[in-house]
């Protein structure tokens, strides 16, 4: 049998709550096919969304937060796997694993010794919920020389390549990130990088700016009240980060709280509004997005097909901004090939957890920037039975031919 109930889990920069997908997996390796089944919004308690708060503002965090913080997480992790197979009337026990990335709490790729890390502990996971866990994915891509970003590359081509059309997937959350798959793509076709910021800029300036009362702008409504300060956009646009040639992904400390409070004091001192600012640094997201389509993939003379994924989609003015500024471009939530727009990333980390216990290397060196492929992701075993099912299925894999 090569149909498997496996969940994937997913934790937004936003620090919102956990999303988890379950899927349907049938096939191995590169050959999977995937169909979502299930999909739930697992919200953090009040105290989690407050320790993700400190510990990820400019002030350092202590220690003590930070492993407090690294437990609630697990909970909250194994509680969204509980639920999402409850809601789809799955029992755990028939769930072959878990693919559970973590938290992002630190990311500096360019660093002299690069380093990444992510919270959430995957025991308590695999205890709560006596499913195999595999988490911490973009460790050894970092650790062979890549960015560890975007590692949804090779989930792109499997859900989205197609013989007749070039795509473009971007991903629009808190951090824009863009995958290109030329029609007839090969694996070592496929270009990716993250972009720039996104959303995390917009909530974090909307945060500031309301001082608290309100964590984002919905469907861009402040921001397409506002005006676009040329003189403030041209600067962030020239941005080192910006002109840098792929591979490459964005630290988590460049356009955090530090540069979302930087900007809202200057606004303050220049007598700018709520909207004029906030409309600027959605124009900034979109000219960045563009910029980088023109300037870094090989589209010159092409129409591309976009499919957008992410919260970001929701925002009226970031998308009418990208529509005006792309004329020759097809824009599509990733809906219209059923995959549901809110799902990617926990769809991601699910298709993960599989390629890792099928023995296939799932970093795309074209994408991040790594010396070569390779299999990603840390095991944490879960119930005897669970954990004998696994390398059973590992042991029964290794002896196929390499083609499968």
């Amino acid at each position: 049998m090569t149909t498997r109930g496996i969940i994937g889990l997913a934790s937004g920069s936003s620090g919102d709550g956990v999303d988890a997908a379950l899927l349907d997996v049938e096939g191995i390796g590169l050959d999977v096919q995937i169909k979502p089944l299930h999909a739930v919004h697992q919200p953090h308690p009040r105290d989690v969304r407050e320790l993700l708060r400190q510990v990820s503002g400019p002030a350092p965090a202590e220690i003590k937060q930070v492993c407090l913080l690294h437990r609630l997480l697990g909970e909250t992790f194994a509680a969204a796997a509980r639920l999402v197979a409850d809601r789809a009337g799955w029992s755990l026990p028939s769930v072959q694993c878990i693919g559970c990335p973590g938290h992002i709490l630190w990311h500096e790729p360019e660093a002299r010794f690069p380093s990444t890390l992510t919270l959430g502990m995957t025991a308590v996971v695999a205890e709560r919920t006596g499913v195999t866990v595999v988490s911490d994915f973009g460790t050894r891509d970092l650790a062979a020389g890549g960015q560890a970003a975007p590692l949804s590359a090779l989930i792109d081509y499997l859900l989205f390549r197609d013989h007749a059309e070039s795509r473009l997937l971007l991903h629009l959350g808190s951090i824009a990130r863009l995958v290109y798959l030329p029609a007839r793509a090969r694996i070592q076709d496929i270009v990716g990088f993250e972009v720039g910021p996104c959303t995390g800029l917009l909530d974090a300036l909307m945060t500031h700016l309301t001082g608290g009362k309100e964590a984002y702008d919905p469907g861009g409504k402040h921001a397409v009240q506002g005006r676009c300060i040329e003189p403030l956009l041209n600067r962030w646009l020239g941005h080192p980060f910006l002109q840098r040639r792929p591979p490459k992904s964005v630290p988590r400390n460049g356009w955090g709280q530090t540069f979302a409070v930087q900007a809202v004091q200057q606004a303050r001192q220049m007598n700018w509004s709520l909207h004029d600012l906030l409309c600027t640094a959605t124009h900034f997201v979109a000219a960045s997005i563009v910029q980088s389509i023109r300037r870094f993939l090989p589209v010159s003379g092409q129409r591309i097909h976009v499919l957008l994924s992410g919260g970001g989609v929701r925002n009226g003015l970031l998308w009418h901004l990208l529509e005006q500024q792309l004329p020759d471009t097809t824009l599509e939530k990733t809906d219209v090939l059923g995959i549901p727009t809110d799902l990617g990333k926990s769809l991601t980390s699910g298709i993960l957890a599989a390629l890792t216990l099928d023995g296939v290397p799932a970093s795309v060196p074209s994408a991040t920037g790594a010396n070569g492929t390779r299999l990603l992701g840390n095991l944490t075993p879960g119930s005897p039975a669970n954990w004998a099912r696994c390398l059973s299925w590992m042991a029964t894999l290794s002896q196929l031919p390499a083609a499968a």
